[in-house]
C-alpha cells in the first residue's frame, strides 16, 4: 500500500468498502473515521495522535509458538469534504498528521470541486473512481450467478444493470432476490429453478428496479431544483412537482 491516498468519486460506488478490503488483504488492522465522529483538531489529535505511528499489539501471537509480526495499522477518514465548522481546524491538522504519520491515511470524499479537498490532494496520491459500465457489471454478474449456482444470460444481465443505474450494490441485492423466488418456486421455469432470462426479465423489471430519483447525484438534484424541469411550459403546477419525483 502507498503511504497517505485520497479516494475521489462519485456517490454510492464503495469507497470505504473497497479501502476497508485493501486494508485488510494487506494484513492492517482498520480504524475509521467518518461524519458521525467528532473531528476537529483536538478530536484528531486525542483519537489518532498515538495511532499514526504504532502498530497493534496481538495477544494470540502470545498463545501461538511461531512469533507472528506486530499486525500494521491504516486509518480510513470518511467524508474529508463533510468536514465543516463543527471540526474547527479538523483538515489542517489531517493534513499535519498525514505528513508525519507512519501508517497509511486512506482519505475519502464525494465532492471533488470542495475547497477542503483541494487543499488536501497537494499530500496525498489522488485516486478516482469511475462509474463502471453496464457491460462489465454485465459480465461479473453472470460469473457471480455462476458460482452461486445460477444461470444468467449476459444481456438479461446487462439489461438489468441499466434498470439499476449501474449500481453493483443493487445489481447483487437483485440477483439475489431473484434466486430466492427462483428456488421458493415464486418464479417462471420448471422446478423453480435459478435461471435468468431477458424475458423473465422484462415481465419483473418493476420489481428490482432502482428509483430514477435515487441515481440523481447531489449536484444533479440541486441544478433541478434551481433551474426546474425543461419541457413544461403551461403546465400545472402538479405536473411541475411530479416533475421533480
Amino acid at each position: 500500500m502507498c503511504g497517505n491516498s485520497i479516494i475521489i468519486t462519485f456517490l454510492f460506488l464503495g469507497k470505504t468498502t473497497t479501502a476497508t478490503l485493501v486494508a485488510r488483504e494487506s494484513g492492517r488492522d482498520v480504524l475509521e473515521l467518518n461524519a458521525s465522529d467528532a473531528r476537529g483538531k483536538k478530536a484528531l489529535g486525542e483519537a489518532l495522535g498515538d495511532v499514526t505511528g504504532s502498530q497493534v499489539l496481538s495477544f494470540d501471537n502470545a498463545r501461538s509458538k511461531k512469533k507472528a509480526p506486530p499486525m500494521q495499522r491504516c486509518i480510513i477518514m470518511d467524508e474529508v469534504d463533510g468536514m465543516g465548522a463543527g471540526d474547527r481546524s479538523g483538515m489542517a491538522e489531517l493534513i499535519q498528521m498525514i505528513k508525519k504519520s507512519k501508517v497509511p491515511i486512506i482519505c475519502i470524499c464525494n465532492d471533488r470541486s470542495s475547497q477542503k479537498v483541494r487543499s488536501l490532494t497537494q499530500y496525498c496520491m489522488d485516486l478516482r473512481y469511475r462509474r463502471p459500465t453496464k457491460s462489465v457489471i454485465a459480465r461479473r454478474a453472470v460469473e457471480i450467478g455462476r458460482q452461486e449456482g445460477m444461470e444468467v444470460e449476459i444481456n438479461a444481465a446487462e439489461a438489468m444493470a441499466e434498470s439499476c443505474g449501474n449500481d453493483i450494490r443493487q445489481v447483487l441485492n437483485s440477483l439475489q432476490m431473484w434466486s430466492c423466488k427462483k428456488r421458493s418456486g415464486g418464479g417462471s421455469g420448471s422446478g423453480g429453478s435459478a435461471r435468468m432470462t431477458y424475458r423473465d426479465l422484462k415481465e419483473r423489471q418493476n420489481e428490482i428496479n432502482k428509483d430514477e430519483v435515487l441515481r440523481v447525484s447531489m449536484f444533479d438534484a440541486c441544478r433541478l431544483i434551481v433551474e426546474g424541469s425543461r419541457g413544461l411550459s403551461g403546465a400545472d403546477s402538479r405536473a411541475v412537482t411530479n416533475s421533480l419525483f
